[in-house]
C-alpha cells in the first residue's frame, strides 16, 4: 500500500479548471469525510443529497489537509494545494485507482447491476472463477470478502476511495479476478469509475429507487453507466438478460 504520493502522479490524468499551489507537493492518503482527513492527506469535496463537500473544507484543512479538490471556487490558505475540477466524484475514483496502483488493471474484473438478482449472478460468477482457479475478490450487499478475508459491506459498491483500496488490499493477498455488484446509485456519483471491468451483467429493471432517480428514465440511466461509459472504456464484453 502507498506511503505518500506526489499530486502529479495522484492528480495528473484528471481534467482540471484551475489549480494553485505545487503538484510536486506530496499527500499520505486520500479523503471525502473531512473528520477522518489526517495530516498531509488530500480532501475531496463532494456534493451530497443533504450536505456539500465545500461546506467542510475549513475543517479538513484544520485536520491537516495539504491539498483540496474542489468545484466551485473557493478560497484556500496559504500553502494548501487547490484543483478545481468539473466533478469531484469523477476526479476522486480516478485519483484513487492511481493511489493504489490501478488494482483492477490485467486481471479479469465481472461488474453485475440490474434491479434484482445481483447478489445471486455474483456468487455464481465467484463459484465459476474459483473453479476456474481465478481466485476472485467479492464486493456486494452482504460482504466485501476474498478468501477468508472479509469486511462488512456499507454500501453495495462502496465509496471509490474505500472500494480501490480494499480492491488493492485483496490483490496483495492474491485475489486474482474481482466480481462486484455495481448500483444504480454508484455508477451516478462515480463511485466505480475507477475500476476496469472487463465483462458487465445487466439482470434486469424494474420500478426501485425512485425517489433518488425520479423517474425510470434517469434510473436507467444510471444503469446504462456501467455499458456505455465504463465497459466501452475498456472495450469489454455485455451479458444482457
Amino acid at each position: 500500500m502507498p506511503g505518500s504520493m506526489r499530486l502529479s502522479e495522484i492528480l495528473g490524468d484528471v481534467p482540471r479548471r484551475h489549480v494553485c499551489g505545487p503538484l510536486d507537493s506530496r499527500v499520505g492518503g486520500l479523503y471525502s469525510d473531512s473528520r477522518r482527513v489526517v495530516s498531509g492527506g488530500a480532501f475531496f469535496a463532494l456534493r451530497g443529497e443533504h450536505a456539500d463537500g465545500h461546506d467542510f473544507i475549513p475543517q479538513a484543512i484544520a485536520n491537516g489537509a495539504a491539498a483540496v479538490v474542489f468545484e466551485h471556487a473557493v478560497s484556500l490558505p496559504p500553502g494548501i494545494v487547490g484543483y478545481q475540477v468539473e466533478n469531484a466524484r469523477e476526479a476522486m475514483a480516478r485519483a484513487a485507482a492511481n493511489f493504489y496502483g490501478d488494482p483492477t488493471s490485467g486481471i479479469p474484473a465481472v461488474g453485475i447491476t440490474g434491479t434484482n438478482g445481483k447478489t445471486t449472478v455474483a456468487y455464481l460468477v465467484e463459484a465459476i472463477l474459483c473453479a476456474a482457479g481465478r481466485r476472485p475478490a467479492l464486493f456486494g450487499t452482504v460482504s466485501y470478502r476474498f478468501e477468508d478475508r472479509e469486511l462488512p459491506a456499507t454500501h453495495t459498491t462502496p465509496e471509490a476511495i474505500e472500494l480501490l483500496r480494499a480492491i488493492a488490499e485483496f490483490r496483495a493477498a492474491g485475489a486474482g479476478s474481482l466480481v462486484m455488484e455495481v448500483s444504480s446509485h454508484a455508477l451516478e456519483q462515480r463511485r466505480a469509475d475507477g475500476v476496469r471491468f472487463s465483462v458487465g451483467v445487466f439482470t434486469n429493471l424494474t420500478p426501485e429507487h425512485l425517489d433518488y432517480h425520479g423517474d425510470m428514465e434517469s434510473y436507467y440511466a444510471s444503469k446504462r453507466r456501467l455499458f456505455s461509459a465504463l465497459l466501452a472504456r475498456e472495450k469489454g464484453r455485455a451479458v444482457v438478460n
